[in-house]
């Protein structure tokens, strides 16, 4: 019998809760849930929420957690998707056929059949501290898609609530967990930066546009250079060009700014520049070429960081570091729709100012009103 088959999901669990692993801001996985049935290897089982409209789980997380034979495809986790829920129940049915799991009738009802949640849309946003309440007040690993909310005060309820039960997060980015960015933030550590200049590929602010602020926290930020201000200036915030000046502070207390230009055609890049690089230090980030590729260059390294965290606790950011990269979205926001692009501190955005969530991009899309009409304004 091979190792994969053996080392049921059980023995993997309760061997590292029993190593003692407790890392940044969460712990080893507690005990799994009972209730739900094993899988066939002794995967993870993973529920998945908001799997259809505007999602990430039915064109790319979902085939590289559960392959499909006959598109060929193969696994690259010890992970797999047992469960699902859609505010369009038919999309959830549609989603389970697909990807051979069970649809449920309401959010909750996954709770005790799986070890971890991931949420994969982004019209849920302002809602996932409903969502997630009962995943993450049962300790359970969550990956909850960009952005996290669309107010401080209910980012803030979420990461309050993952504190007080121990519930290891991912907010993620494909912008963040990929080689180019570690290896920015590889070299940028111990160097003086005098300012820096980033791009990344742009539909609209909060769904594609944060994923260069994400870029910038993680490989900026977390390196001991916290953003203060931030101005975003461009004519639409749902079309490109734009920009957003960021000032930072290292710590010696030194003000330096980096640039973050919204544009098409760029997967996403920075440019750091030190003292001892002429013209700067350039990362690029390559989305892959063709099967298996297309998958592990940017899709699969976040899902690999969530099945990191849920199985040792291990959070790849510090719940105070997903706070502040959402600070920096919510101060762009408040930036461009209501002073006009002048800079704006972090602390300047009122706990419950709320950002747009509709899409003029795409007017087509219902599905604000039909969470509206199920969880109230």
């Amino acid at each position: 019998m091979s190792d994969r088959n053996d080392f049921s999901r059980r023995k993997f669990v309760s061997a590292v809760s029993a190593s003692g692993m407790a890392l940044a801001g969460g712990k080893a996985m507690a005990a799994p849930q009972d209730g739900g049935p094993e899988t066939s290897n002794g995967e993870l089982r993973i529920g998945c929420l908001n799997v259809g409209v505007y999602s990430h789980l039915p064109p790319v997380w979902a085939a590289i957690l559960n392959p499909r034979q006959d598109k060929q495809e193969i696994a690259f986790t010890r992970m797999r998707i047992t469960h699902c829920w859609d505010i369009e129940p038919d999309k959830a049915q549609e989603f389970a056929k697909e990807f051979d799991c069970t649809a449920v009738k309401n959010f909750d009802d996954m709770l005790g059949k799986v070890d971890g949640i991931i949420s994969g849309g982004y019209y849920n946003h302002p809602w996932n501290h409903i969502l997630h309440q009962p995943y993450l007040e049962a300790g359970l690993p969550n990956l909850i898609n960009r952005p996290l909310s669309n107010s401080m005060a209910m980012a803030r309820r979420i990461i309050e609530m993952a504190q007080k039960h121990n519930a290891p997060v991912l907010v993620p980015s494909a912008h963040e967990h990929n080689e180019a960015i570690q290896q920015a933030r590889a070299w940028i550590t111990g160097k003086k930066i005098l300012c820096y200049e980033a791009t990344n590929s742009f539909d609209d602010y909060p769904t594609h546009g944060i994923h260069g602020l994400y870029l910038v926290c993680r490989a900026v930020a977390e390196t001991g250079h916290p953003v203060i201000s931030v101005s975003y200036r461009a004519e639409s915030w749902h079309k490109p060009p734009g920009v957003l000046i960021l000032e930072h502070k290292d710590g010696d207390g030194r003000t330096f700014y980096g640039t973050l230009h919204q544009v098409s055609g760029s997967w996403g890049t920075i440019r750091l520049h030190t003292p001892e690089a002429y013209g700067g230090k350039g990362f690029e980030i390559f989305p892959g070429t063709e099967y298996p590729y297309n998958r592990t260059e940017t899709w699969a390294p976040t899902l690999w960081a969530f099945e990191r965290m849920a199985a040792f606790g291990e959070m790849p950011q510090k719940y105070e570091d997903i706070l502040h990269k959402h600070a920096v979205f919510m101060t762009g926001w408040l930036s461009i729709l209501e002073r006009n692009g002048a800079p704006v501190r972090l602390d300047e955005v009122p706990e419950d100012w709320e950002a747009p969530v509709t899409l003029p991009n795409h007017p087509e899309d219902n599905i604000v009103a039909l969470f509206k009409q199920k969880f109230g304004s």
